[in-house]
């Protein structure tokens, strides 16, 4: 892939995402909002990238990954208005079948590339990586993973730190409710992903997201989530009970061991 398919790639992406606008205001908050968490997503892409110190080739890959990793989310708002995928479809298989429509890679990248890039868009969302990838493309869909979710933490900490001064409008509301789930809890102490199918309280979504921080895996990742104290601002939002105090203990122990590793 060279410099001048990157340009073209990133091109494409600007007039696709701009077939999807709407004169709902809502509608079409959530289709931008998703659009600059593409290029923000990227921008992490190449953070991380450079630190790793990927190849002038590894850093053009990891820059459309970056962008193209939600390219299913516009086609999936626009039809089912709404970014959930058990009440839609995975958009991250979507958006792979959107660029074989397309056609957009052909000719642009080679067959490696183009399984690297759709790996990782396939994997970015998972609860985990599937066991059979490994090699560069587990390196590509573990980057993908911690990019994306930098940007998700700073986007909701943002909201729930400033309420309504945020585009980010696909957030739960009701933030009163106090309730949470045994099963997340266990979950979480157990070391696992959490998969959303078991949520069932807004709570349980933030201590779904809290766990997030123990399945970032590049040191450069970790060391922004510990700069921006991602794991001290969402805990505000937590409310403290004996559960959540062994949560918040086993989160931040893990998170000392993963430091002390790098």
């Amino acid at each position: 892939m060279t410099q001048s398919d990157v340009l073209y790639l990133t091109s494409w992406f600007e007039n696709f995402t701009n077939r999807y606008t709407s004169r709902d205001l809502e509608i079409q908050a959530n289709l931008q909002y998703k659009k600059d968490h593409s290029q923000r997503v990227r921008d992490n892409m190449l953070m991380i990238g450079a630190d790793l110190r990927l190849d002038t080739d590894q850093m053009k890959l990891a820059e459309v990954i970056g962008l193209f990793h939600d390219v299913g989310r516009f086609e999936q708002y626009t039809k089912y208005h709404t970014f959930k995928d058990h009440l839609s479809e995975d958009h991250a298989i979507l958006g792979v079948s959107i660029l074989e429509r397309e056609q957009i890679l052909t000719g642009r990248a080679n067959k490696t590339e183009i399984t690297i890039i759709n790996e990782s868009i396939v994997n970015h969302n998972q609860r985990v990586i599937r066991g059979t990838i490994c090699g560069t493309t587990l390196k590509f869909c573990q980057m993908i993973r911690d990019a994306d979710k930098l940007d998700i933490f700073d986007q909701i900490i943002n909201f729930y730190e400033n309420p309504g001064k945020t585009p980010y409008l696909a957030i739960e509301k009701d933030r009163e409710d106090q309730r949470y789930s045994l099963d997340i809890i266990k979950g979480i102490l157990s070391g696992k992903q959490i998969s959303y199918s078991i949520v069932k309280y807004p709570l349980d979504i933030k201590l779904v997201r809290l766990s997030w921080l123990l399945d970032l895996t590049f040191p450069i990742a970790l060391k922004t989530a510990r700069r921006k104290q991602y794991f001290e601002r969402l805990k505000e939002f937590i409310p403290t009970t004996q559960d959540t105090l062994q949560v918040f203990g086993y989160i931040e122990q893990r998170l000392l061991q993963k430091a002390d590793a790098n």
